[in-house]
């Protein structure tokens, strides 16, 4: 049914440690300068990067797969404070805005696999991990953005280390760490928009044993959207007893809102082997809920004008989080070493959102809480040896408590009330062993199994306050109830051949498999066969590569080729579970392959001067469909898969100009090109083919204070970065950011 596919529309602690940093900070602030370089990230052209991709310390030619590193320092001078402003950095990855849930939820597609679904309860098909701990819902990944290490991409299945909903790939956020020097900096960034971010962090060594470090953020914005209000529709009613429709007064700041931040960290070093780091930390996210923007005219509604939306109602945001972890790394003798990560995350949203139309069809008010919790511990040899190895287990879980009322007034004159939770537990054994057959030539090989088990309940049922319901013909499955379990069982890993050509150079090539869990679709349950679980997603991954990375040398090169057999597709698509009754659930819909390849490459060709190109070539098909519906199986086999764009581009040119001993002057233009793609399998309406491009030179006195302007999206492209609803008649768009230009003061002491 065409109606129902519609329902796919469907603090304290923070505040101390945002001002902790602020207060402890020096009066000076930057955007652009960054803090002194963290220990396992060394900076400048003789750096070497490590990375701890397989959960131990290498450098980037050690690891056999594609992996890209992006250093703090890099992330505070591209001005980096989200995942959507990091694919920025890379090819073959994009990141989407979702339907709801405001800047803290944006999710991944990486070579062509990626995560479509909103709510909370859904598996993201890139694990995400901060400090080790995983992320198990998209709607907690945007919140600790801020005094970052590093940021870590790992390309591909990682089935082995990181287990469960990893057929994308992995995102691996490493905080600063305490140190021993007592040091911090601050930073302060002015823009377009009234957006205002203020950034700092303290680290205070104790002791010789125990170091502090506390750090903060604040960050709000008027937005960019407006809301022109329902107009001619507003304060209309289908029926006396019902209230009049809304019609809010225009709002040039609709989508503004505020958001802060804070984390602490304390460092024990305890003796005898014995290390621990806690890791206490929580966000605070208020005001305005972005809307889509309506492209495409109906015979009822016009389209929007760029930057707007006509809701009849205020569209607000209300979120809340706080968790902690403990980490505790442990000498077991010589040769052996012992990590155990245990991690506790809870969230509370409230949100309210418009359907795209200045009308009651389905406006809906969502009210959820996740709480989640973790524990991993794994023993795995010193480096050095003949033979490396890691052996470990996982175990995972989280409560989800669904809360929704729909408000169809103008439709089905009716309010729906839905109410539903889910509970999920995984557990995991895993191994991974690299084996040095010589001085040149490794092989690795990795196995994982992993045990999934969820249950899922509740009920959607009409309210009918108005007494004046006509729900019953349109949606005949209301009320509906359920009590549903998932349980599964999969084995993951994945094996590698390397080889060294010099002490600069690696080729390796891998084969691995990866899976996705499956589960519950958590947006409105309207009738009983969609609450029903679908499968877990499976990828084969074939990979080769080489890489080129000569400490200090005027070129670094990386290159991949992969090709991916992907099956049980996880999308929503059109069932008929009794004859003559349609419904649209999220299921496996089906088989599709990937392929591809990708060049990075960093050139110096003179002091200071730093050069940066990446390039990725995608190609993605649907092979096999599966629908009730003919017409929707022809219109999607042989459809490239959502959020796969054919090519991107990147690239960067970077000059610092040394101005006497003590200042510096230092360009820097960025640019990402997105060829045309499509957000959902039916390929109704593409978005991309645009390029992006940001400018901005500093000003740095004594490597510790600096002034800096920018320009982001200095072209003024009017560009999307995801969609809310596709069809043949409704085309509605998340718009990126127009041209925004600012000004960043920032100090180090």
């Amino acid at each position: 049914m065409q109606i129902l596919s519609s329902r796919r529309f469907r603090h304290s602690t923070v505040a101390c440690g945002a001002l902790a940093a602020a207060l402890l900070a020096s009066p000076a602030f930057a955007q652009s300068t960054p803090p002194a370089a963290s220990a396992d990230v060394p900076t400048g052209d003789d750096a070497e990067i490590v990375v701890t991709a397989q959960k131990r310390t290498q450098t980037l030619l050690q690891v056999p797969s594609a992996v890209l590193a992006i250093s703090g320092d890099r992330l505070r001078e591209t001005g980096t404070t989200n995942f959507l402003q990091l694919t920025q950095q890379t090819p073959g990855v994009i990141a989407s805005n979702q339907l709801v849930g405001g800047r803290t939820i944006q999710t991944f597609t990486i070579r062509g696999i990626g995560y479509d679904d909103f709510r909370p309860n859904g598996s993201p098909s890139a694990a995400v991990h901060f400090d080790g701990v995983y992320q198990g819902s998209s709607a907690l990944i945007g919140g600790q953005m801020f005094d970052v290490a590093r940021v870590e991409i790992l390309k591909g299945p990682q089935g082995t280390l990181y287990g469960r909903n990893t057929t994308a790939g992995a995102v691996n956020v490493i905080s600063q760490k305490p140190g021993t020097t007592s040091e911090g900096y601050a930073m302060l960034d002015y823009a377009r928009f009234g957006s205002v971010r203020a950034e700092g962090a303290v680290n205070v060594p104790v002791n010789d044993a125990v170091a502090v470090r506390v750090s903060g953020v604040y960050d709000r914005t008027d937005g960019f959207l407006t809301n022109v209000g329902s107009g001619r529709f507003g304060g209309s009613t289908p029926n006396p007893a019902i209230p009049a429709n809304g019609n809010p007064a225009r709002d040039d700041q609709a989508a503004g809102s505020t958001f802060y931040a804070g984390r602490a960290l304390v460092s024990v070093q305890a003796g005898t082997g014995t290390a621990l780091l806690l890791n206490l930390h929580g966000f605070d996210e208020t005001g305005g809920q972005a809307q889509a923007e309506r492209t495409l005219a109906t015979g009822t509604y016009a389209a929007n004008a760029p930057y707007t939306f006509d809701a009849n109602v205020v569209p607000r945001l209300s979120k809340q989080n706080y968790g902690g972890s403990l980490t505790l790394t442990q000498d077991v003798g010589d040769t052996v070493e012992m990590t155990v990560v245990g991690g506790y995350e809870h969230l509370k949203q409230r949100y309210t959102w418009n359907d795209g139309q200045p009308i009651r069809q389905f406006d809906i008010a969502y009210r959820d809480r996740l709480e989640q919790g973790s524990v991993e511990a794994r023993l795995q040899n010193r480096v050095g040896t003949t033979f490396d190895w890691v052996v470990g287990g996982a175990y995972f879980r989280d409560d989800t408590t669904l809360d929704s009322t729909l408000d169809s007034s103008d439709v089905f004159r009716t309010v729906f009330d839905a109410a539903y939770r889910q509970k999920r537990s995984s557990w995991a054994v895993f191994g991974d062993g690299t084996y040095h057959l010589n001085d040149a030539l490794k092989l690795g090989i990795g196995l994982r199994y992993t045990r999934e088990n969820s249950r899922f309940l509740g009920a959607t049922v009409d309210a009918n306050p108005y007494g004046t319901s006509v729900a019953g013909a349109a949606l005949p499955g209301i009320p509906v109830a359920f009590d549903n379990r998932f349980e599964d069982g999969r084995l993951s890993g994945k094996s590698s051949l390397s080889y060294s050509l010099s002490h600069n150079a690696e080729v390796y090539a891998s084969l691995g498999r990866g899976f996705k869990a499956g589960g519950f679709d958590g947006s409105t349950i309207f009738s009983a066969p969609e609450a029903l679980p679908f499968r877990s997603e499976n990828v084969w991954a074939y990979e080769g590569g080489v890489k080129f990375l000569p400490r200090g040398g005027p070129m670094q090169i990386e290159a991949s080729g992969y090709y991916y057999d992907y099956t049980d597709l996880q999308a929503n698509s059109t069932l008929e579970p009794t004859p003559g009754v349609f419904t649209n659930i999220r299921t496996n819909v089906g088989k599709a392959t990937v392929y591809g390849g990708e060049l990075s490459m960093t050139a110096r060709p003179v002091t200071g001067l730093e050069l940066r190109l990446g390039a990725a070539l995608l190609h993605s098909k649907v092979t096999e469909i599966r629908s009730a519906n003919a017409a929707e199986a022809a219109r999607r086999l042989g459809n490239p898969l959502p959020n796969a764009p054919a090519m991107t581009l990147n690239g960067s040119v970077r000059y610092e100009i040394p101005l006497g001993e003590r200042l510096t002057l230092t360009p820097l233009v960025t640019g990402r090109f997105v060829s045309k793609y499509f957000t959902e399998l039916d390929n109704y309406h593409a978005i991309g083919d645009y390029f992006i491009g940001d400018a901005r030179i500093e000003l740095n006195v004594d490597r510790r204070w600096s002034i800096a302007g920018y320009v982001r999206n200095f072209s003024d492209t009017l560009y999307e970065n995801g969609a809310a609803a596709a069809s043949r008649t409704v085309f509605n768009v998340f718009r990126g950011a127009p041209r925004t230009y600012g000004l960043s003061l920032g100090a180090r002491f």
